[in-house]
């Protein structure tokens, strides 16, 4: 799969582009800015990794392909949209997606997304976690097959990525989604880091115990 770090966020409750904000490097290097540790994350199963940003997100690509929102200013499915064509582009099976403000999510998280999504065996279109109820579309795994229904959705006027899995939104053509349902350890990872607060807790905590 085509891993993409979607990195376009406005970052308002940050301040700041969350993108560019430094993580402690797992290696013990110098510190990784978020979009590149997330990146790493993509890589390390295997991905070739690009990085999706609307025009709210200042972060360099630090070498690495840019995927330009389908439309400026239209919210995460753009984004995703713009990914699955890509990778259709490409010739991968789909888009596993991270967002760079979930540095705390590893190789457990993300594994069980792919697994679900090119099982031979399933149905599945997408895969995501849901956390209390939750689903977290931009920690999850699409197929190609997702493409009619994203298009659909977002010339519709969707703007969330979840609509491609609603009929009524995608024009009669919904991806068919597995839910995954997190434990307590997943859920302690599947956090975004919204505001300074949250950031510095992560980092020092990260600081403490690299993983």
């Amino acid at each position: 799969m085509l891993g993409v770090v979607f990195a376009g966020g406005q970052s308002r409750r940050m301040g700041e582009d969350k993108a560019l904000l430094p993580w402690p490097d797992p290696a013990g290097g110098e510190p990784l800015t978020l979009l590149e540790h997330a990146a790493r994350r993509l890589e390390a199963l295997g991905c070739t990794v690009e990085v999706a940003r609307g025009s709210g997100g200042q972060a360099p690509v630090e070498g690495r392909p840019l995927i330009v929102d389908a439309a400026p200013d239209a919210g995460p499915l753009a984004g995703l949209l713009a990914a699955l064509e890509r990778a259709r582009a490409v010739g991968a099976s789909g888009v596993l997606a991270l967002a760079c403000d979930m540095p705390l999510v590893g190789a457990a998280e993300l594994r069980p997304l792919v697994s679900a999504v090119l099982d031979p065996a399933g149905e599945a279109d997408a895969s995501m976690w849901v956390v209390d109820g939750r689903e977290q579309p931009l920690c999850a795994a699409y197929s190609t097959r997702c493409l009619g229904a994203a298009r659909a959705a977002f010339e519709g006027g969707a703007r969330r990525p979840v609509a491609l899995f609603d009929p009524a939104a995608a024009g009669g053509r919904a991806a068919v989604l597995i839910r995954l349902e997190a434990d307590e350890n997943s859920a302690a990872r599947l956090v975004n880091l919204n505001t300074p607060t949250d950031y510095d807790r992560a980092a020092a905590d990260a600081r403490r115990s690299p993983s």
